[in-house]
């Protein structure tokens, strides 16, 4: 049986098989030259929130993002199994990457004890939010003890006992007042040695203590003898202001000398 189609309408297919076909090349030839080369990437382990020294790591503290291998710090874990309750040592603010030397050996119990140095101890005072730098200190950072002590009447020394001391934690807790309801007070845990906690112990018992915040990096122990009171209100230490002492000018006598019609002047 022959199928007998008019000759426009074979011309009408033709042309749209063969549209069919460009179109289907174009397309082609666009897709390939519009892909983009897919960039190689390395997992790495960031906190999801701040992460306080003694910590032991989870899931729900971390989140695995992908970076390119020349964004990887060196000891960075690749996978979770590598510090799924290790204990951090030191604070990891939030979106930073968890690194292995930030983090205790492993075995190493949860909590300030399984961090702190041979030979320190960890000791917690109470602050205000003046003597704790109006809530600038966290931990890791490093600060200075200062203590006020009360001599006799209207007469107080200051002086710094304890220099680039290491804060562990900061935290709060509760404190009765007599009848009234518990208040809030501030708390600073410090790394010191027992020679230092005995001086801490006994200083914020006597005086008050205030601490002053350092640079990470500034190792340097200013010796400095304190300050009483007295010597404060007297001026001790305070720069003294030179007053510059003009010379006095020599006062010379101008006499006017007549010779006839010349006429000049003489000084005395």
């Amino acid at each position: 049986m022959k199928l007998n189609m008019p000759r426009g309408a074979i011309f009408l297919v033709a042309a749209v098989v063969a549209g069919l076909v460009a179109t289907f090349a174009i397309h082609r030839y666009v897709s390939v030259k519009t892909t983009v080369p897919v960039a190689a990437t390395r997992q790495v382990f960031i906190a999801t929130a701040d992460i306080s020294p003694g910590t032991a790591l989870s899931g729900g503290s971390v989140k695995a993002v992908s970076w390119p291998p020349s964004l990887v710090p060196p000891n960075c874990p690749a996978t979770m199994r590598e510090i799924e309750g290790r204990v951090v040592k030191g604070l990891i603010p939030q979106g930073n990457p968890v690194l292995l030397s930030m983090l205790a050996p492993a075995g190493t119990a949860a909590g300030l004890s399984g961090i702190l140095e041979d030979g320190k101890r960890a000791l917690t005072v109470k602050v205000d939010e003046v003597a704790g730098v109006a809530g600038f200190i966290h931990p890791g950072d490093h600060v200075d003890v200062l203590v006020d002590l009360s001599l006799k009447k209207e007469e107080h020394f200051s002086k710094t006992i304890l220099h680039n001391v290491t804060v562990l934690t900061t935290g709060q807790l509760w404190e009765q007042k007599g009848d009234n309801k518990p208040i809030v007070v501030n708390t600073v845990t410090l790394e010191l040695t027992p020679e230092e906690a005995e001086v801490l112990n006994l200083a914020s018992n006597q005086g008050k203590i205030r601490l002053a915040l350092r640079n990470r990096n500034n190792k340097t122990i200013a010796q400095t003898p304190g300050i009483t009171t007295s010597a404060l209100i007297s001026g001790v230490g305070m720069k003294e202001e030179k007053v510059a002492v003009q010379p006095t000018r020599e006062e010379k006598i101008v006499v006017e000398v007549i010779k006839g019609l010349d006429r000049s002047d003489a000084k005395l």
